[in-house]
């Protein structure tokens, strides 16, 4: 640049500088036009203030009002000394080092969540450091250096060191990948039982078929060769118009410009994995969630796409790029799309129905569309059950403008680590009908904290005559990119990701075995009829050699099972779900329904939570009863007794002057045959059992549902929800240690005969499992762990040689005697009997 230049960019800058100190001159008040404003906003305040006092003072009285205002102008005159202390300081910091600091921050909003408990702290510690490395370096070089004396060089060489130091140390940090896993005690393994293990194949072992591989697309895609002239099958485009907003203004041009297609003609692109044989196989489509659009995810489930069709299965990963996060987003990106990840699976299907019919295809008669899965994980996770509700409906449910007509033979669904909710047809959460569904997800899930494919779970129902199940699987030390190749360990971006813990994941091999194992034995289910691989998703030490050592959480459902106690009929704490039967308890600490809290928010189902605490019952063991009425049940020796528990991780003993003085400062006289008090004041007997109380002593209030903040989450948004914040028992024993939990339970017939077996004969309570996901403690946003359920089940048959005159057909009581743990808190739902 030449002088000349130069010279006109100096007489601007000092004509825009004249121009600026002339307005600030012109508009600044005067000395007292700023008296008169303070006095008019302290006069406003005044005024408030009596305002609220004149309300509140005829019901608490003089006094406490009194020190209401003393506290109020105490605590006014304080803020108002120290924002003019800050004040004064921020201003006395030269204004190049303001006009720095602001800028740094600016830039770095786009690489940091700048949160109180994330990347702010990191990148003021970044920004603070370098500051006094590169504040050193500058005087050092410059031409003043040689005339300072020894001791301002010394402070200079004191900070640039310090400066480097903690550069040095900061980077450091965030470049080690954390602390080693600490894998907890197993609780599933540690008793002495354990089932008899599958006698199939290994599922996630390689099958008998060669493996084929080819994509499908428009021909023409700009970015990627194998869906333009790498394509063996040219497919059209569809017009997304209807399912997806924001690609439009700015952003969806640079969208447009990078993809060469917009909204009206969204390619059909997929790549495949397929056996070698004649067929008919099995179609599977698996559809991978958000992540950015300029990474292609679709490539990234090729681990699943090789096992399967080695098994017998067609794979076709969907390519839904285009819908994904992008670099050209400078607003919000793409809303409300996840509809559209679900309409395009089904567009994908019209594909495969005319390939199947068209004698000159390559898929000609290759693709059994009798039997078909959908596979979605993230936002694709939540995107199979809109295209299963889809399938089904004869218009889109917000615009009646578009037909559907699709009806394909969807017989179920697997949804990895899925968002809920991010689209809701008509307003509401989808519901599922009369279909398989499989669900599972990662204890170190950094991207989605918290188990909310849990809501879809219990949205899913079955007719009295249909004859599948659902399953739910928790997976300790998994994350959430490593159910797909491309993701890999990252859950976050580069720098968010150097804040977690990331030492602590399972090895991606071992996570995507799992993956592969449950997803490959699920399908052999649903789509080829291999019924005995259910056992693994009842419980998955059933496949124990087939899995990497971790903890496993299996939640059950089947259709055709007996409920007695579901817990969300009402709000009566001695009423059961079966008409008829009723609820009684003795020497209980804990004993209220409510919802039940994830990390995020809540499971969209309540349940009871029961505790017990013997140290403070003087040795007198705690009880929960089940009356069943009679004949409303079909039980025979060949039931199992069944029931959802999880470990509720709370006090055991959170009221302790009441629980220390009784309700009433009153003595409780236990008789040899403990007194039953039930739900209509009438008494029972209740052979070897404890005192029962029902009243409203345990009545609790259900908080709010907990808020939740996702963080610099590429991945998921969850609406109208902000920062999480700990509940008050999380707190208090979020570092205590809790040892598994066992207890009796007692079956008794019409005739007083008993059955007993403990728990741990199926296998002991898990404790809540934590997952520490950033480096330091202080920069979680959400709880670690949260109370999930485990899948308990009891073959009657095993223990009734314990009591030959038990009678099966006649038991009127179910009772969980809590006299093999001191104490817990656990929450029980979905009570019953299976044949």
């Amino acid at each position: 640049m030449n002088r000349s230049y130069k010279k006109l960019i100096r007489g601007f800058l000092r004509n825009l500088k004249e121009v600026l100190a002339q307005l600030a001159e012109e508009f600044k008040p005067s000395k007292t036009a700023v008296r008169g404003a303070a006095y008019g906003m302290l006069l406003v305040s005044a005024i408030m203030l009596i305002i609220f006092i004149s309300q509140v003072l005829p019901y608490i009285g003089v006094l406490p009002v009194l020190a209401f205002i003393l506290i109020v102008a105490a605590m006014a005159l304080l803020a108002g000394l120290l924002f003019n202390l800050l004040f004064k300081l921020l201003f006395s910091i030269p204004a190049l080092i303001r006009f720095a600091i602001v800028a740094a921050f600016v830039a770095g909003s786009f690489q940091f969540n700048l949160s109180a408990k994330t990347g702010l702290p990191v990148l003021a510690s970044i920004l603070f450091f370098s500051s006094l490395a590169c504040g050193a370096a500058w005087m050092l070089v410059s031409k003043r250096w040689k005339k300072f004396d020894t001791s301002r060089k010394v402070k200079v060489a004191v900070f640039g060191l310090t400066g480097v130091a903690g550069l040095f140390t900061v980077i450091f940090w965030l470049v080690l990948p954390g602390s080693e896993l600490e894998m907890p005690e197993i609780a599933a393994l540690k008793g002495d039982y354990l089932p008899d293990h599958i006698e199939l194949s290994d599922p996630g072992s390689n099958g008998p078929y060669t493996v084929l591989e080819l994509t499908y697309g428009s021909g023409t895609d700009r970015q990627r060769g194998e869906y333009a002239g790498g394509v063996a099958i040219k497919t059209d485009s569809v017009d997304g118009s209807f399912f997806v907003d924001g690609w439009e203004g700015f952003s969806g041009k640079l969208r447009t410009r990078f993809f060469g297609f917009d909204l009206k003609a969204l390619p059909r692109n997929a790549r495949v994995w397929y056996p070698d044989g004649r067929g008919p196989f099995p179609l599977v489509l698996i559809v991978h969630g958000n992540h950015l659009a300029q990474d292609f995810s679709d490539p990234g489930y090729d681990y699943l796409g090789k096992l399967l069709a080695s098994r017998g299965y067609i794979l076709a990963s969907v390519d839904e790029n285009f819908l994904n996060s992008s670099y050209a987003n400078f607003n919000k990106g793409l809303r409300t799309e996840n509809d559209a990840r679900g309409w395009m699976l089904l567009e994908h299907l019209r594909l495969w129905r005319e390939w199947n019919a068209d004698s000159t295809s390559i898929f000609f008669e290759k693709a059994d569309m009798e039997k078909i899965s959908l596979i979605g994980h993230s936002r694709g996770g939540e995107a199979v059950a809109h295209a299963a509700l889809f399938n089904r409906l004869p218009y889109y449910p917000d615009n009646a403008k578009v037909e559907f007509e699709y009806n394909f033979n969807i017989r179920s669904i697997v949804a990895i680590a899925p968002v809920d909710g991010q689209y809701q047809p008509a307003g509401i959460r989808t519901p599922l009908k009369d279909i398989d569904y499989f669900v599972f997800h990662g204890s170190h899930d950094a991207d989605l904290q918290s188990f909310i494919g849990m809501r879809q779970y219990e949205r899913v129902t079955f007719s009295e005559h249909y004859g599948g199940f659902k399953a739910a699987l928790y997976i300790y030390g998994a994350n959430h990119g490593q159910f797909n190749t491309r993701w890999g360990r990252r859950d976050y971006g580069i720098p968010m990701v150097n804040l977690l813990n990331i030492k602590q994941l399972l090895p991606a091999a071992d996570q995507e075995k799992i993956a592969g194992t449950f997803i490959s034995a699920f399908l052999e289910i649903t789509l080829s009829g291999k019924e005995g691989y259910l056992e693994l998703f009842r419980d998955y030490r059933t496949g124990r050699n087939w899995l990497p050592e971790t903890v496993y959480l299996n939640r059950f459902d089947q259709a055709g099972m007996q409920y007695i106690c579901r817990y969300s009929e009402d709000l009566n704490l001695v009423t059961t779900t079966l008409p008829g039967g009723s609820i009684e308890t003795g020497n209980l600490t804990v004993w209220k329904e409510r919802m039940v809290q994830l990390k995020w928010g809540d499971k969209e189902t309540r349940a009871v939570f029961i505790g017990w605490n013997n140290n403070v019952n003087d040795s007198l063991t705690a009880c929960y009863s089940v009356s069943i009425p009679e004949r409303e049940i079909i039980i025979s020796e060949d039931s199992y007794l069944f029931f959802s528990l999880a470990d509720a991780n709370e006090n055991s003993n959170p009221h302790p002057k009441e629980e220390e003085n009784g309700p009433d400062d009153e003595e409780t006289v236990v008789p040899d045959e403990e007194e039953v008090k039930v739900g209509d004041d009438e008494e029972a007997e209740v052979p070897d059992e404890e005192e029962v109380k029902v009243g409203d002593d345990e009545e609790t209030v259900v908080p709010d549902e907990e808020e939740v903040k996702v963080g610099n989450d590429e991945e998921v948004e969850v609406p109208d929800n902000e920062e999480a914040e700990m509940p008050d028992d999380e707190e208090e024993n979020e570092d205590r240690e809790r040892e598994p939990i066992d207890f009796t339970v007692k079956l008794t017939d019409l005739e007083g005969e008993v059955i007993s077996f403990r728990l741990s004969d199926h296998a002991f309570l898990q404790p809540q499992v934590k997952a520490k996901l950033p480096k330091l403690a202080f920069m979680k946003t959400a709880p670690e762990s949260e109370p999930l359920y485990h899948f308990f089940y009891f073959p009657l048959k095993r223990f009734l040689s314990g009591n030959d005159r038990f009678s099966v057909e006649n038991l009127v009581r179910i009772t969980f005697q809590f006299d093999q743990t001191e104490e817990g808190v656990i929450i029980l739902d979905n009570l019953g009997f299976m044949q």
